[in-house]
């Protein structure tokens, strides 16, 4: 049904669909970035027909099955800001993270999952679609960090464990989100975020698609006298969200290169990406970026239509 569906929608025919699922791990652009932990994190980025299909899966498939709201990450309406904001009142965090988060997600694990889910929602898949759909999202067997698709399933299959931590946390007076690979458990007085670890491994116990491990090596513990960092953003003692001193002065760095002309392409869209992130956490930044660089420099740079520059000047 599944792979009959996508060769209507997409005019593919069906045997080059089943050609292409056979040979997907073999269609992705494999390189590694550094990590701001140091060490290099492995990116596997599908080919552009690769990643069509597996956004296509997402939306026709992944996309019924339902996601928490605690679930912060690569969903409509919510993201680093929203992940943030739900602790900003809060006065201690305590940080969690799960190692390998994508990779621990194997194929047979993910079609186990589908299978469940896709027969409560009383959509018809064969074992043909089953097969198609994990040759197509996943790797050598693994879901990736780089293929559109993961994301979108893994927070469909950490639902259970996103329930069950919520409500939890909830008993106890406390937030809980997760972004990813990461858990964020804050509390409004000391004292209360004691057993967490505990809680963690309780909550993910016997869901049968889950092979989570956390990495205690990235355990923090954060609290109101000093600038807590919640995803990369910085909660202030005063509990107000700032994208911190640091990249404040990056993005000032960055567009004095830009101004002068002394900016390559490459970090010309860096730069883009970290202003608009800037501006959403601190909108009042903006205006003293105005003030220090001119108001059509900034607008320009907010321009979707502006292309890279030579120069300004």
């Amino acid at each position: 049904m599944l792979i009959e569906l996508l060769s209507k929608t997409s005019s593919i025919p069906e045997s080059k669909l089943l050609s292409l699922s056979l040979t997907a791990s073999r269609r992705y652009k494999v390189y590694t970035i550094p990590k701001r932990t140091g060490g290099d994190r492995l990116i596997e980025h599908p080919s552009r027909e690769l990643k069509a299909i597996q956004r296509w899966i997402v939306k026709a498939l992944f996309a019924r099955f339902p996601v928490h709201e605690s679930a912060t990450a690569y969903r409509k309406g919510t993201g680093i800001r929203e992940n943030a904001d739900r602790h900003r009142e809060t006065k201690f965090t305590n940080r969690y993270d799960f190692s390998s988060f994508f990779p621990s997600f194997s194929q047979s694990r993910v079609l186990h999952y589908v299978s469940e889910q896709s027969k409560k929602l009383g959509v018809e898949l064969t074992q043909r679609d089953l097969e198609f759909v994990g040759n197509i999202v996943c790797r050598h067997g693994r879901l990736t960090i780089g293929a559109p698709s993961s994301p979108a399933i893994t927070n469909a299959m950490m639902f259970e464990f996103d329930r069950r931590m919520h409500e939890a946390c909830q008993n106890r007076g406390l937030v809980f989100t997760r972004y990813a690979d990461d858990i964020f458990v804050s509390s409004f007085a000391p004292g209360k975020l004691e057993g967490l670890e505990t809680l963690i491994v309780k909550s993910k116990r016997d869901i049968p698609h889950l092979r989570l491990r956390l990495n205690h090596q990235k355990t923090a513990y954060l609290s109101k006298k000093y600038s807590r960092k919640v995803t990369g953003v910085v909660i202030t003692p005063q509990h107000t969200l700032s994208i911190g001193r640091d990249r404040k002065r990056e993005v000032k760095a960055l567009i004095h290169q830009w101004i002068g002309g002394e900016i390559e392409k490459e970090k010309f869209t860096y730069l883009r990406g970290l202003f608009a992130f800037a501006i959403d956490i601190e909108p009042q930044f903006e205006s003293r970026l105005v003030e220090k660089y001119g108001k059509a420099q900034i607008q320009l740079l907010r321009s979707a239509d502006f292309d890279f520059p030579i120069g300004l000047i």
